[in-house]
């Protein structure tokens, strides 16, 4: 063990090697960042530990200068060894040791990038990798590359005829991976005494788990903790953290215009790997384990299989071997992939697919590639505590006999990203449950605010989570409101028939319906229920169908479905009958009632 001060000397040595210089590009835009954070923000000051309001003084735990062994340790006991609640050990001392700001309201990128490498220093250290062969350094052209992936991946900036291809519609996380410009059309990126940027060895990884409107100081420290409390030290993900002595980072803002907005960050990695010093005690041979860097080799839903499985002809000899099958395979998407520990079987996923449903199945393995977000609208749960049967999160018990199964999980991750993104109106946000015998996932009404041991019944297989409110959520400034009496028809849109007659014609055709679609089995809505958050609610099944114009930005629904009947279940007006459209082809004297003719476009000839 070696003693505090001697630690912090040598992660101080690692500093004083570090020059103020600019790594980010001047062409990288972080101005949502610095508005969201402190400018546009009333809960923090500036960009420094003190200044975050959301975090106490006292939150912040010491680091002794004890190395931690990883092999000592269970991956989440790591993970909160490194990683205690939303900061990273001794990180505290080392910000105001290090001052790496002028001004802690607006750090220069020069600034920022010297602190990402004093505090990626500062993590090494705590596991003993304080050699130069550890020290991490930043790279101009990797902050460069780091930069074009992202406006290759996330702008069509770079889809002309000298660069033929596009990331649009492309569900392989990591497209735009390799891009580099031609040294002609480098010259406006490059600093002073960088004639160019090459191809380099190396790795990517790519997280989403920061948000837009955390500061600075801290803003890496999500990405990094989350990965390492999924995967562990040895995670696939994790390795480059550790090891790779060359560094280059870009950040994007998913949506400038939201406070709440996810931050992408994609990193660069690059050099040789320093030595592994700990060998990884829960792997043997390595066979059901995915063992390539960046990749995390652990699946995410073990037992569960998706749906739209599609089974390879050939069986692999590990998951290794599974996913370089799948990875060269141009008919599979990249993000899913499926192992058979029984057979040996291999299976990948349609080339569109983003979301898995899974299916419980014996000896099933499906890695899910890109990083879990942490968060979803504001709502998280701590997957890192140990379940128990005394306290929250509870191993084999649910909260009382109210619980209310809703839909199919991975995880309990998982389960509650579907909770939240369906939206169910009987779904409180106080608890949540997963059955990990069944892959079952449960809400519980808003009326249960408590969930102590008395208050709970013992079930096999259950994981119990208390939901929390993720603590850089800043609820949108200016909400939609919800009406509270009949809307009134915006006198610019296209006109919607009178439902007591005959049918008209419309121009463009593309009108929403008035009657509410069945949501998940159970739930009634409206179309201004998509077009609150179209770009995740016009994305379930049939949705865009029913409700074309509310989801026209996200699915282009007014150029493909004004002339489609809805392929939802809807209810109509006054008697609640539930009804599809094809009742009304056999029946064409209903379509009089009020809201058909906006619903059965086809069938009551609305757009003859």
């Amino acid at each position: 063990m070696r003693s505090y001060a001697l630690s912090l000397l040598l992660v101080a040595s690692c500093q004083q090697a570090l020059s103020l210089e600019q790594y980010t590009p001047d062409k990288a835009d972080w101005n949502t960042f610095y508005e969201k954070a402190v400018d546009n923000n009333d809960v923090n000051e500036d960009h420094s530990p003190d200044g975050i309001g959301w975090i106490g003084h006292y939150d912040w735990v010491e680091w002794d200068g004890t190395v931690y062994d990883p092999t000592k340790y269970s991956k989440k006991d790591f993970a909160e060894l490194i990683c205690p609640g939303n900061t990273i050990r001794g990180m505290y001392e080392l910000f105001y040791d290090s001052n790496p700001f002028a001004d802690n309201r607006k750090p220069t990128k020069a600034e920022v990038d010297k602190w990402h490498a004093i505090a990626v220093n500062h993590v090494r250290a705590m596991v003993g990798y304080t050699d130069d062969e550890y020290t991490i350094i930043p790279d101009k052209c990797l902050h460069l590359r780091a930069l074009w992936s992202d406006e290759r991946a996330r702008t069509r900036m770079w889809d002309t005829a000298e660069y033929p291809g596009t990331c649009d519609g492309d569900t392989n996380p990591h497209c735009g991976a390799g891009f580099i410009p031609s040294v002609e059309d480098q010259q406006e990126y490059l600093p002073e005494g960088i004639g160019s940027c090459g191809k380099k060895a190396g790795s990517e990884g790519l997280f989403s788990a920061a948000k837009s409107n955390i500061p600075w100081s801290i803003k890496w420290i999500r990405p990094f903790c989350s990965t390492l409390g999924a995967e562990g030290f040895w995670g696939g993900h994790t390795g480059p953290w550790f090891h790779r002595p060359h560094f280059g980072w870009s950040w994007y803002d998913f949506d400038p215009a939201s406070q709440n907005s996810n931050a992408g960050l994609r990193t660069k990695w690059s050099g040789p790997s320093g030595t592994q010093k700990y060998e990884n005690p829960d792997i043997t041979d390595g066979k059901f384990t995915v063992n390539v860097e960046d990749v995390n080799p652990n699946p995410r839903f073990p037992g569960y299989e998706c749906e739209t499985i599609i089974w390879m002809d050939v069986k692999a000899d590990s998951a290794t071997d599974c996913y370089n099958r799948v990875m060269d395979d141009d008919s599979c998407g990249k993000r899913f992939m499926t192992y058979n520990s029984g057979n040996e079987g291999c299976a990948c996923y349609p080339t569109n697919m983003a979301v898995c449903a899974t299916k419980m199945i014996a000896q099933r393995l499906t890695w899910d590639f890109e990083p879990v977000v942490s968060s979803f609208d504001g709502f998280l749960i701590d997957t890192s505590k140990n379940l128990s049967g005394a306290s929250l999160p509870y191993a084999g018990r649910v909260c009382s006999n109210k619980i209310i199964w809703k839909t199919k999980a991975g995880d309990a991750s998982h389960c509650l990203q579907k909770i939240v993104e369906g939206d169910y109106d009987d779904c409180g946000r106080n608890f949540i449950t997963f059955n990990a015998n069944g892959g079952g996932c449960a809400c519980y009404p808003p009326s249960q605010e408590t969930c102590i041991k008395s208050d709970t019944i013992g079930q096999s297989g259950r994981e119990t989570y208390e939901v929390e409110v993720d603590p850089s959520y800043n609820p949108p400034t200016n909400p939609v409101a919800t009406p509270t009496m009949a809307p009134v028809p915006d006198p610019t849109a296209a006109p919607v028939p009178d439902p007591t007659a005959a049918p008209v014609s419309s121009p463009s055709g593309c009108v929403d319906s008035t009657l509410r679609m069945l949501i998940n089995g159970k739930s009634w809505k409206a179309c201004r229920w998509a077009a609150n958050k179209p770009k995740i609610r016009c994305k379930k099944r049939n949705v865009q169908t029913h409700c074309p114009l509310a989801c026209d930005s996200i699915m282009n629904s007014c150029s493909t479905s004004v002339c489609i009947d809805s392929l939802r279940k809807f209810k109509m007006k006054g008697s609640g009958l539930r009804k599809r459209c094809g009742y009304f082809i056999k029946n064409p004297d209903k379509c009089g009632k009020e809201g058909v003719v906006s619903t059965c476009r086809s069938s009551c000839g609305y757009c003859d």
